[in-house]
């Protein structure tokens, strides 16, 4: 990967970011930061832009966590972040000039998304971020010089017309709102309701929402996980433009190769004290290794015929669409942004009527929702805003209950499917502290302990590093195997482990194609 040199002058480098006790970024304080708005601070020449004067320095970024045996502990300012949102990080120093951008990449769960949101002065973290201005350390909250793109749209947009957000956004200028429209590749979209679109759409409305700001600074969460490989390309155009331009961007990628050929500067994030290098026992999961063994046919566990669903402009989203799920088989379906994969699985489930068209889910023809507790485990694809429970296993033994179940080792299971995803050290933490990608994890978690004949997954590896997505399809992939279940698992792009499904579907022009 290309970097830009360091500012020390120095060849492009990689920076770690280190944890307690760690050498290299500095030393640990004897007290903590003092409560001064402001800190002298030497800050080089530069022209000033959206009230920052640039460079822009982050220095000793801290979180602070109340750990037992070991006390708070923090960073000297002049960037400081307290909280107990996360155990406490300390990134040694972030020297971002204009026209340079930061990956940040690391394990899931290690405070990737912490960082920016502390950095965007959203809540969540309590104390202090500090920008320089001028020579002068500042609030950040104060000149809100930095704009965050999260992983999941936010709650804006989720309602109203798309060129209405944008509005709101960009002002009332039509030709900057169709121009950041046409830039993300949404320029058919203006009309449209924010609710028709999928969601790699409107995370694409999200970049260019935060675009008609033109921030100096540009924070960006996972920003390709839910783009298809048009949105990828965009969003790379996207950035190398806003570098010209001699912005700053910060960006959070589980995945570094869609950065290749960007220059950045590595930062990567180590697993957290005390965890292994690998967060997954056994778990009583057998190996893939080896060929499945050949059967016969197996019986159909989903059978939908003639599915007939329209667009909202009256067009045919699906025109007589036809799909079987045999019993133990495994099915990835792929599409582009907008295809509507999630628009099907809802209505295989019945959440979504159709127009025309029937389907059959374990005997039951056209079942609605409430029909398939225990028998279909559906995964949206925003889990972790279905949250109730105090802790992690409590929210997989309610997931127990919500299916109907109450099986005599509902304790053994739910302990043996959190060692299986890798879970226990967040067994007793409340499901709303974990990252995006462990709140996935706990999602699916409920769902094989349920053991339904059908797995409905949409895009159920977002926000998961490589390994914890590969486990994961193991552990799929060993409980269809045991009960006999089909699963559909629906993403925009490959998995990660070759030869997974057993079969590969493209949902493409409202009809599925093969995929060799």
């Amino acid at each position: 990967m290309e970097r830009p040199p360091s500012p020390g002058g120095e060849g492009g480098r990689s920076i770690r970011l280190c944890r307690g006790g760690a050498s290299g970024a500095g030393r640990q304080p004897s007290s903590t930061p003092s409560d001064s708005a402001t800190e002298r601070r030497p800050c080089p020449g530069g022209r000033r832009l959206c009230g920052v004067r640039l460079p822009y320095i982050l220095t000793n970024i801290t979180t602070v966590h109340p750990a037992p045996g070991r006390g708070e502990r923090a960073m000297k300012p002049p960037i400081v972040i307290l909280g107990d949102g996360a155990p406490w990080l300390r990134l040694g120093r972030i020297h971002l000039t204009a026209g340079q951008c930061g990956l940040i990449t690391g394990p899931t769960g290690t405070g990737k998304t912490s960082v920016l949101r502390a950095l965007a002065g959203l809540p969540g973290h309590d104390g202090r971020v500090m920008a320089v201005d001028g020579g002068i350390a500042v609030p950040l909250g104060t000149a809100r010089p930095a704009v965050f793109v999260p992983q999941l749209p936010d709650s804006p947009l989720r309602s109203g017309r798309v060129d209405t957000v944008m509005a709101a956004a960009a002002g009332d200028g039509p030709a900057l709102i169709a121009d950041l429209l046409r830039e993300v590749g949404l320029e058919t979209a203006a009309g449209r309701m924010v609710e028709s679109l999928s969601m790699g759409e409107r995370h694409r409305l999200a970049i260019a929402a935060a675009l008609a700001a033109d921030p100096a600074v540009l924070l960006l969460d996972e920003p390709f996980a839910l783009l298809d490989g048009d949105g990828v390309q965009r969003l790379r155009s996207i950035i190398r433009r806003r570098l010209a331009k001699g912005r700053i961007l910060l960006v959070s990628e589980h995945r570094p190769e869609r950065m290749a050929g960007l220059p950045a500067v590595h930062l990567r994030m180590p697993a957290p004290d005390g965890h292994a290098a690998s967060p997954f026992p056994n778990g009583g999961i057998a190996n893939e290794d080896g060929p499945r063994p050949e059967t016969g046919p197996a019986p159909p566990v989903l059978l939908a015929e003639g599915l007939r669903l329209p667009r909202g402009d009256g067009t045919p989203l699906f025109d007589r669409l036809a799909m079987t799920l045999p019993a133990g088989r495994r099915f990835h379906l792929s599409g582009v942004n907008g295809a509507g994969k999630s628009r099907l699985l809802r209505c295989l489930i019945g959440a979504e009527p159709v127009e025309d068209g029937t389907i059959t889910v374990t005997d039951l023809r056209n079942p609605s929702p409430r029909d398939l507790p225990g028998r279909v485990g559906f995964l949206p694809q925003e889990p972790p805003r279905h949250f109730f429970a105090e802790t992690v296993r409590t929210e997989i033994g309610f997931a127990l209950t919500r299916a109907g179940l109450r099986p005599p080792d509902r304790a053994d299971r739910v302990d043996r499917v959190i060692a299986q995803f890798g879970l226990t050290a967040l067994a007793d933490r409340p499901p709303p502290s974990l990252s995006v990608g462990e709140r996935q994890l706990v999602a699916l978690a409920g769902l094989v302990a349920g053991r339904p004949r059908l797995f409905l997954l949409d895009e159920p590896l977002s926000g998961l590093d490589a390994p914890r997505a590969a486990h994961a399809l193991a552990v799929l992939a060993a409980a269809a195997r045991r009960d006999g279940a089909a699963v559909l698992l629906a993403s925009h792009d490959a998995l990660p482990v070759s030869g997974w499904a057993d079969r590969s579907l493209r949902l493409e022009n409202g009809r599925l194609h093969a995929v060799a």
